[in-house]
């Protein structure tokens, strides 16, 4: 305990103190009750949690949903690096996988608006601190060919080889795309924590992973299950990874008659916060709330190691996902729901 102290305590305390800047439930319902965009930048700029990236987007510039969101992404990307400052060399690597999980993300944005035939956007995307991605290729790319040459040097570069279309300009199958990068990226994630963690930090991290996993996993089939019951092979959407999840209960989810039936069965599963959900979007509620308050644990109550810095990175990605949802109701007038924030606390 001496040792993490004098290796973590720093960067613990720079984690927890930067968490107690959080936007709180009180904060979104304020915000929710809005008009526009400008006046959230205006609320955002008086709060210590964003007032920094809020701040870039002074000087009588345009301000809309774009700019805005560009400007929140630069605020996490701030806090890695200001993380990063405590985290020791030789836990660097664990506290890469944020970044990769971006760049997946990124890759398959680029590839679905391939499939849409929309053009390439007219500024790049948020940047990503530390990524080999090439994102001004990525934001101009309009074949599939361009969208693999721009991670040529991520650990995606083989799996887009894989799917890559014969035909010239032809694409793959979004489906197969996701499900395949998916499963590089949380396999180089557990081949990482394995390599460089021992004890109660693997143990953290492990659970950090793999209950996303298995949440992605379990709303998959059931959302399967409830839109496109018998046309597609569930196993072929499913990570081959597994943490609390068996394959035979999965399967009988599956076979369940209907989906309520798939539903009264989570009720025996392993995670307890899926129990008595109505449909798939109160089990994706309640999978966002399960894993925040993980993270929460993890970060105020867990011994210091390199897991306070992870568990604040998943933290803050929550809040602003939350605020991206609530930016986009305020924009079109729409109620925002406020479910999305509810796990941060008053």
């Amino acid at each position: 305990m001496i040792r993490a102290l004098m290796d973590y305590g720093a960067l613990s305390a720079k984690a927890k103190a930067m968490y107690g800047r959080r936007l709180r439930l009180s904060d979104f319902r304020r915000m929710a009750a809005l008009h526009s965009e400008a006046e959230l930048l205006d609320y955002l700029k008086s709060h210590p949690a964003w007032q920094a990236s809020a701040a870039q987007l002074s000087g009588g510039i345009y301000i809309g949903r774009v700019e805005l969101e560009q400007a929140l992404w630069s605020q996490l990307r701030t806090d890695y690096q200001k993380l990063l400052h405590f985290v020791p060399r030789a836990d660097e690597p664990l506290l890469s996988f944020p970044i990769l999980l971006r760049e997946q993300r990124a890759i398959l944005s680029a590839l679905r608006r391939l499939k849409s035939g929309r053009s390439a956007p007219a500024g790049l995307p948020p940047s990503i601190t530390g990524s080999r991605l090439d994102l001004e290729a990525l934001a101009r790319c309009d074949r599939f060919e361009d969208l693999a040459a721009a991670a040529a040097y991520t650990i995606y570069a083989d799996a887009l080889r894989q799917i890559q279309p014969r035909e010239a300009g032809a694409l793959p199958s979004y489906t197969a795309a996701e499900h395949l990068l998916r499963t590089v990226c949380f396999s180089h994630i557990y081949r990482t924590i394995d390599k460089l963690s021992r004890g109660q930090v693997r143990s953290s991290l492990l659970r950090t992973y793999g209950e996303q996993i298995d949440w992605i996993d379990l709303t998959a089939l059931l959302r399967l299950k409830a839109y496109f019951p018998g046309e597609i092979d569930p196993m072929s959407v499913l990570f081959p990874l597994r943490y609390k999840l068996r394959p035979e209960w999965m399967r009988a989810l599956w076979a369940a008659p209907d989906l309520s039936a798939a539903l009264a069965l989570l009720r025996d599963g392993p995670y307890p916060a899926a129990a008595g959900v109505s449909d798939v979007e109160a089990l994706e509620d309640a999978g966002r709330r399960s894993f925040c308050q993980l993270e929460r644990r993890i970060l105020m109550s867990g011994p210091p190691s390199v897991c306070s810095a992870v568990a604040y990175l998943c933290l803050k990605e929550l809040e602003l996902h939350a605020l991206v949802s609530l930016i986009e109701s305020v924009k079109y007038g729409v109620p925002y729901d406020i479910s999305l924030a509810e796990c941060f606390g008053e």
